[in-house]
Formats: C-alpha cells, structure tokens, sequence
C-alpha cells in the first residue's frame, strides 16, 4: 500500500473516531461490536459495572451476547433488566436499527445509580454502543418527569413508561370517595390539599420496594412486592383507618375515606389493573372499604 493511501486510510480513522466520540460524548464506557461475528470489543472503559465484569482494553474480545447479558444482569436494576436487554439484543438492533441511527434507554444499575446506555448503528455490520452513569443529572431529570406535580408520588407517564410491564404480587386500586363532591362543595384548593394528604398516608404506609402511583384524578395505584395475602389484607385496612383519620388543616369539617380494590397473585401490573379496577367497582358501592380478591 502506497504512503499516499495508508494517509488517506489514517485520515479516514481519525475521521471516524471523531464521529464515535461525538456520538457518545458524556459516555464513559464505549464498546465496538460486529452484529454478524457477535464479537464485542472494548475501545473505553470507565464505568464501574463494566470493569467488574473483566472489559478492559487488555482482554481479547469478548462474545456480544454474553458480555451484554452479563452486564445486564450485574449492572441494571431487575426492573429495568428487560427494557435494557431489548434495547442491547443483537437480532433486534439488525432488523430494526438502520445504519446511521441510534437507540437508548435511561436505566438503574445494580446500586439505584441513573445512567444510560446507547447503541449507534455504524454500518451493516458495526454498532457502538456507550454506557454512562450520570447520577445526579438523570435522578433530578427522572423526578421532575415522572413525579405527580401535587402529591410527589409516582404519576401517570412512569406507570406508563416503567410500571405496567413489572411483575408484583398484589396490586391496588384505590379512590377518594365522593370527591368530586369535594371539589363541588369546597371548592378545588380543598381538593387538592385531600389528594395530597391522602398521597402522604400511602406512599408512608408502603416499603422501600412497593410503588405508589397517582393514575389519574383521584385514583391511586399500589403494587407490592413480596408479600403475603394475610399482610396485603392487614396492611390495606391499615391504610383505610389512617385516611379516614385525615384532618385537613384548612377544611376539618371536611371527612376523608377511600375505597380499594385489591387482586393478590402473580403477573404483571398492566395484566392485573382490570381485576383490581373491578373490584375498586364493588368496593364504591360501600365506600370506605376494600375489597380483596
């Protein structure tokens, strides 16, 4: 090969490089793979749950689908494993991902740290994909957008977004009985410092590991992990008392209560919405009580 073309073929390297770092700037572990070999070859390597898995720039490479499904395992959190798994799966990104795009997804790793990971599609055969974990920058910009902007607890678009597809065990629907007639009488700021006493009561009355979201207007949403039917029960009626015991500051003539519905079992969130939402049915026909399946 001639000095002319191997300087030719240098410019050109340099070139891509410069795209990749522009492509991934702000990821601080970035990896090249062939899609056809399933080869994985590390080009940077600063993040922590891939150091603990060995990918470091001494290693010959590695195979695609094990390096990936390892560090899905070890560094995403259970309930983002899936989603991150898609995002990385290699027969996806060929049949889908076309040549000059990019796809990502915001996860949780293994510590609840926010971070990123991205695949751009290089060629037909290349991808490269970056990893990074931006803490404080994706926690503040995840709270704002899937934080209710009254009550603090989860809102709609995380259920959406995260919640309907993760598995639990017992799921709960609940509502402010008569509240529109609340809103009526007493007006809206009433209504308001109702839901967000009543979001106060839920969201500390559950675990660490149990979700709390706001569905809309005056329905709650609970899933719990890992609990038993006998606990879901003495639990449930422990939230009914408390908020029937809510006296609102500005408005105690005003008398809270709410209405459940309950499904214990196993599947997913979205699977188990219609049952909990029948049964918040039953449940309003008597108001302040919960009905469990």
């Amino acid at each position: 090969m001639a000095d002319s073309e191997i300087n030719i073929l240098k410019a050109e390297i340099e070139r891509l490089k410069g795209i990749v770092n522009a492509l991934m700037y702000g990821y601080n572990s970035i990896c090249e793979a062939n899609l056809k070999t399933g080869e994985l070859n590390p080009l940077k390597v600063d993040n922590p749950a891939v150091v603990r898995l060995g990918l470091d720039l001494q290693l010959p490479r590695l195979p695609y689908d094990t390096a990936l499904a390892e560090y899905v395992e070890l560094g995403v959190e259970e309930e983002d494993r899936e989603r991150i798994a898609m995002l990385l799966n290699r027969k996806r990104i060929l049949e889908q991902l076309a040549v000059g795009e990019f796809a990502m997804g915001e996860y949780r790793n293994a510590e609840g740290v926010y971070g990123a990971a991205k695949v751009v599609r290089i060629n037909e055969d290349t991808v490269v994909i970056g990893f990074s974990e931006m803490n404080r920058e994706i926690s503040e910009r995840h709270q704002q957008l899937y934080s209710d902007s009254l009550t603090q607890v989860r809102n709609r678009k995380y259920y959406d977004d995260y919640l309907a597809a993760k598995v639990c065990n017992a799921l709960v629907l609940a509502d402010i009985d008569l509240f529109k007639s609340i809103n009526d009488t007493k007006g809206h700021l009433c209504g308001d410092e109702a839901l967000l006493a009543v979001a106060t009561v839920l969201h500390s009355s559950v675990r660490s590991g149990d979700e709390v979201v706001r569905y809309g207007g005056d329905e709650f949403l609970i899933a719990f992990s890992g609990i038993t039917r006998d606990g879901l029960k003495n639990r449930m009626e422990e939230i009914r008392k408390k908020i029937e015991g809510i006296k609102l500051s500005n408005y105690p003539d005003v008398q809270l209560s709410m209405s459940f519905g309950a499904v214990y079992g196993n599947g997913t969130v979205k699977e188990m919405l219609p049952n909990a939402d029948k049964l918040l049915y039953e449940a309003k026909a008597k108001r302040n009580t919960v009905v469990i399946q």
